[in-house]
């Protein structure tokens, strides 16, 4: 991912690799490369934000899904001493980096009996359980995911409860730690463990991964939920309403999405309602390679489909999400000098199909995110993140040749 950095009274940069021109708006139109606008709307700016770019398990320090054609990110700062952005300023020239924020994930992982066969990982036994745990160890050692946290346990397990927080299923078998480190002893886990339960509580399942993930969400992390199934819920409520219910009421108070992932057996209807309060990112039925995501060949939707776990499937349809669920949320950018006024900050969007740049609404949080997308900050008084919403995320990622351009505010002297 290309950033760059400018302002002050330096000319426009056409490689994006040098400093603006010097108004914001004509630094954005600069750094943009012209084009028109998309899902965004066309609105007033607000506080500060960053995006358009692909996901990376980790840090930019980690490994990672790396840049696949999601767009550069422009950051131009200018000081502000009359109420709006001045090129003559004393802060202007200085510069800005915003990262994409590292993953964690906690697993919930069905082990009921119709997962088949149970196996070791390295075996070639042909069931569900044998292909899903080998994909899980796949993806764990694979290079785009260190850096990344990872939390595992399966269900059911003795203790779980379909009320409150999940019971047993609100602590992991596996703590969260990083990988590769950890990779030794999920697999251990994923050996010791045995597909046998008696049914499938998805719901106490899904309180298991909302209580974990509030708990444990870390500053300057990512946090996600991720279910993995090939059944219908039985054992706690079987009414999808109330299982979307209890990942949007979470949703709705952390900001933390789940994934659903389904296997062979599950149903694509009840996966899809169940992913709809879960709240991740809506994606085409066939995701590079992937063929059929969503199953039954429908599209967009927000689960996964991965069939009867072939590794090569589970594996990218895993990266698939890694990259999605970090793919438009950022560290705040901190200029070298000056101080970034939050209130001051206006996103651009340029999509690669030409036309002006169009200015993104900022909302107040998540929550307040419509069809019509926008951006928001973690803190409104005190920022360390910024997360486009997911219309516009969705719009974004889906265009390689988009441009986001931050134009940096400071506070006035």
């Amino acid at each position: 991912m290309a950033m760059a950095c400018g302002g002050g009274d330096s000319t426009g940069d056409p490689s994006g690799t040098g400093a603006s021109s010097g108004s914001a708006g004509a630094g954005a139109t600069a750094a943009a490369g012209g084009s028109s606008g998309s899902g965004a709307t066309a609105a007033a700016g607000g506080s500060s934000a960053s995006g358009g770019s692909s996901a990376s398990g980790g840090s930019s320090a980690g490994g990672g899904v790396q840049d696949g054609g999601i767009p550069d990110v422009q950051f131009v700062y200018d000081a502000d001493t009359d109420g709006g952005f001045n090129s003559d300023a004393a802060c202007a020239t200085t510069s800005a980096q915003a990262d994409l924020l590292p993953l964690d994930m906690y697993i919930m992982l069905d082990r009921s009996g119709s997962m088949g066969t149970d196996c070791n990982v390295g075996q070639t036994t042909a069931s569900k359980w044998c292909r899903a745990i080998n994909s899980l160890h796949g993806f764990f050692t694979a290079p785009s995911s260190a850096g990344m946290g990872v939390a595992l346990q399966y269900f059911p397990i003795t203790g779980y409860s379909c009320t409150g927080n999940g019971g047993t299923l609100a602590a992991p078998a596996v703590g969260m730690a990083l990988l590769p480190g950890l990779s030794g002893a999920l697999q251990t886990s994923l050996n010791a463990t045995v597909p046998n339960g008696s049914n499938t509580p998805i719901e106490a399942a899904l309180r298991g991964l909302a209580t974990f993930t509030a708990n444990n969400t870390q500053t300057g992390r990512i946090m996600i939920g991720v279910l993995v199934t090939d059944g219908a819920p039985n054992g706690c409520s079987t009414a999808t309403g109330t299982l979307s219910g209890v990942l949007q009421t979470h949703f709705n108070a952390t900001g933390i999405r789940t994934f659903v992932i389904g296997m062979e057996g599950a149903s694509f209807a009840n996966l899809e309602a169940i992913a709809a309060g879960g709240n991740a990112p809506l994606h085409p039925d066939q995701v590079g390679a992937l063929p059929d995501t969503c199953g039954n060949g429908a599209g967009p939707c927000r689960h996964w489909n991965v069939g009867n776990g072939n590794p090569a499937v589970f594996v990218e349809a895993l990266k698939a999400i890694q990259q999605s669920a970090v793919g438009c949320t950022y560290a705040m950018p901190q200029p070298t000098t000056g101080v970034v006024d939050p209130s001051k900050v206006v996103i651009e969007y340029t999509p690669g199909g030409g036309g002006p740049p169009q200015t993104l609404t900022k909302v107040a949080d998540a929550t307040q995110c419509g069809p019509t997308g926008g951006w928001y900050y973690d803190n409104n008084t005190n920022p360390t993140t910024i997360s486009l919403c997911p219309a516009t995320c969705t719009v974004v990622q889906g265009d390689a040749n988009a441009k986001i351009d931050v134009l940096l505010g400071c506070l006035g002297s």
